[in-house]
C-alpha cells in the first residue's frame, strides 16, 4: 500500500501551484490597484474610495492595506473554487484510482490536503498583512507593539476561545465545501450512469442542478431549526440577558455535516466509482 505520507506529499505539491498562482494574481492586482489610486487620486477615484472603507485614506500604507483586505477575499475565494475542481479531478481520475491505496483513503487525504493548502495561503496572507498593518501603523505614528484600550475588558482565555472557534469555523465551513462538492459531483455521475437515456453533458448538468437546489434547502431548513432549538434552550433556562454563541454552533454543524456527507462520499467511491475506474 502507498504511504499515507507519500500521497499528501503529492497532492500538496501538486496543488501548491494553484496557492502560488492565486498568490502572485493577488500581488499584481493590489499593485496595479494602487498605482492606478495613486495616479488617480480624488475623491471620484473608485479604487480609493472602495479600500478607504477597510482601514481609512490617510496615507499610501491605508490605501495598501485596504486593497489588500479586498483583493484577499476574492483571493480566498477564487483559490477555494479551484480547490474543489482539482479535488474531483483527483477523484475521478484514473491514474490516481490505479494507486496501491482505497478511494477511500485517497478522498481523505485529497480533501486533508486541500485543507492544509487553504492554510498555507491563509498563513502567507496574514503574515503579508500583519507586516502592512505594522508599518501602517508606525506611518500614524502608533506602536503597534504597545497595549491599547482594545479589548481590555476581555480575558486571555476568552480571547483565545475566540480565535480558536473562528479558526475551526473556518476548517469546518471549508470541509463542508468540498464534501458536498463530492457528494453533488459523484451522486450526479452515479445518477446519470443509471439513467435510461443517453449519459450527456446537459443531463448531468440538470441532475447537478436539482442535486444543489435540494441539498442547498435540506442544509438552510437543518440550520434554521437547529438555530432555534438552541436559542430555546438558551432562552429557557437564562434568568438574564445571555450572549448567543451562534458561531459555534455553525462550527459544530459544519463538522458534523462534513463527516456524515465524507462517509457518504467513501460509501459511493467504494461502491460506484472506484470499480468502474478500475474496469475501464
Amino acid at each position: 500500500m502507498t504511504s499515507t505520507k507519500a500521497l499528501f506529499k503529492q497532492m500538496f505539491l501538486q496543488k501548491r501551484r494553484y496557492a502560488n498562482l492565486v498568490l502572485l494574481i493577488q500581488t499584481f492586482a493590489v499593485a496595479f490597484m494602487f498605482l492606478m489610486g495613486v495616479i488617480f487620486k480624488g475623491n471620484g477615484n473608485p479604487i480609493n474610495n472602495v479600500a478607504s472603507g477597510f482601514v481609512g485614506s490617510d496615507n499610501l500604507w491605508d490605501l495598501i492595506l485596504g486593497l489588500g483586505v479586498l483583493t484577499t477575499f476574492f483571493a480566498d475565494v477564487t483559490f477555494l473554487g479551484l480547490m474543489c475542481w482539482q479535488n474531483e479531478k483527483i477523484n475521478l481520475s484514473q491514474t490516481w484510482q490505479l494507486i496501491p491505496a482505497s478511494g477511500s483513503k485517497i478522498w481523505i487525504i485529497n480533501i486533508v490536503s486541500s485543507i492544509v493548502e487553504c492554510a498555507y495561503i491563509f498563513v502567507i496572507q496574514i503574515v503579508i498583512g500583519l507586516v502592512v498593518v505594522t508599518i501602517d501603523s508606525f506611518s500614524h505614528h502608533i506602536n503597534p507593539f504597545v497595549g491599547t484600550s482594545f479589548g481590555t475588558n476581555i480575558s486571555f482565555i476568552e480571547s483565545a476561545w475566540s480565535l480558536i472557534e473562528e479558526l475551526l469555523t473556518l476548517v469546518g465551513l471549508c470541509l463542508i465545501i468540498f464534501a458536498f462538492v463530492s457528494l453533488t459531483n459523484l451522486l450526479t455521475r452515479t445518477i446519470a450512469d443509471q439513467l435510461p437515456m443517453k449519459n450527456t453533458t446537459a443531463v448531468r448538468l440538470v441532475v447537478m442542478a436539482i442535486l444543489v437546489i435540494v441539498g442547498v434547502i435540506i442544509a438552510l431548513r437543518i440550520n434554521d431549526q437547529v438555530l432555534t432549538m438552541y436559542t430555546n434552550h438558551l432562552f429557557a433556562r437564562a434568568h438574564r440577558a445571555i450572549d448567543v454563541d451562534t458561531l459555534g454552533v455553525s462550527a459544530l454543524e459544519y463538522w458534523i455535516g462534513a463527516i456524515l456527507l465524507g462517509i457518504i462520499n467513501c460509501l459511493l467511491i467504494q461502491k460506484f466509482v472506484e470499480p468502474k475506474i478500475v474496469n475501464r
